[in-house]
């Protein structure tokens, strides 16, 4: 993947973000309501920094369906001349949402069977897409679209990152002892324990089975081994009959060796696979240049 290509998945995040490109700010661009100053100097910021891109992240978040640069800025001019023709046919204005849609699904045929739905609701859908059903954490997808944009950020620009990688030890053997149910219970506990112990900035999410991963920007391997640590003893459960159900970390750090998501990965797997082998229920953090 080049660094300007852009995933579905990247798209959808944007529409979460902080300062998303929202459905009510495009349609104030186009005139449905004023726009204030901050919302113009915003508006041609973006435009600045993301070039034709700007108008593929317009209908994008109108429609939910990417469009390239090629072709989106003037479809984009279409979509506000028949918003024009329309509102002076009706007499009354029509909203930029109603109007793309009806052009690009009877006039174009860009679009098949479009729905309108509430910018709530869509951001319901959203945020379910990219979460685990059964933690509610961020799923394995969005772990890696997220560790690999905070791996890029280091070397761009030297952002600390750090990775943990969390596994519940013996996790088949509280299966085959107390059934599934069970380990759902203990599964859904930890999440919910994770997300208590998180940061304002740190991703927490289901890596896969019986492990989570939880990103640390802004962290140095000192700092991370210590939260892993706090990790460790937070997340022990206890089943019906008193045994307790611990956990092994790995804990590694981008760094000189490590400047892409795949070695950060690694790393942090070969500490969690260390940690396994040394008896369990313990933390081992990643040197620089060991895998």
């Amino acid at each position: 993947m080049t660094p300007l290509e852009e995933t579905d998945a990247d798209r959808r995040r944007g529409l979460l973000a902080d300062k998303a490109l929202s459905l009510d700010l495009v349609s104030a661009l186009a005139g449905d309501r004023p726009l204030t100053e901050a919302e113009k100097n915003f508006l041609a910021d973006l435009e600045m920094s993301r070039g034709l891109r700007f108008f593929s992240d317009i209908l994008y978040s109108i429609t939910h369906q990417y469009f390239s640069p090629e072709v989106a800025e003037e479809l984009w001019t279409d979509v506000l001349r028949h918003k024009h023709a329309l509102s002076k046919t009706l007499g009354r204005n029509v909203r930029v949402a109603v109007a793309a849609l009806d052009y690009l699904s009877n006039i174009t045929g860009n679009m098949v069977s479009a729905t309108l739905v509430g910018e709530a609701h869509i951001h319901e859908l959203v945020g379910l897409s990219l979460r685990d059903a059964l933690t509610g954490l961020f799923n394995h997808a969005y772990f890696y679209q997220q560790v690999d944009s905070e791996a890029k950020r280091y070397v761009r620009y030297g952002s600390l990152v750090s990775l943990v990688l969390i596994d519940i030890d013996d996790f088949k053997a509280v299966n085959d002892t107390y059934g599934h149910r069970e380990g759902d219970r203990i599964l859904a506990a930890m999440g919910i324990t994770l997300v208590h112990l998180a940061r304002d900035s740190d991703i927490c999410c289901r890596y896969g089975g019986e492990e989570f991963a939880v990103i640390l920007p802004l962290t140095d391997t000192h700092e991370a081994g210590v939260i892993a640590n706090r990790m460790r003893l937070d997340l022990t459960e206890r089943v019906h009959d008193g045994r307790t159900v611990t956990v092994s970390i790995g804990v590694a750090s981008c760094g000189k060796e490590t400047t892409t998501y795949q070695s950060l990965v690694e790393k942090a797997d070969a500490a969690l696979y260390q940690a396994k082998r040394s008896g369990k229920n313990r933390v081992v953090v990643a040197v620089d240049g060991e895998v």
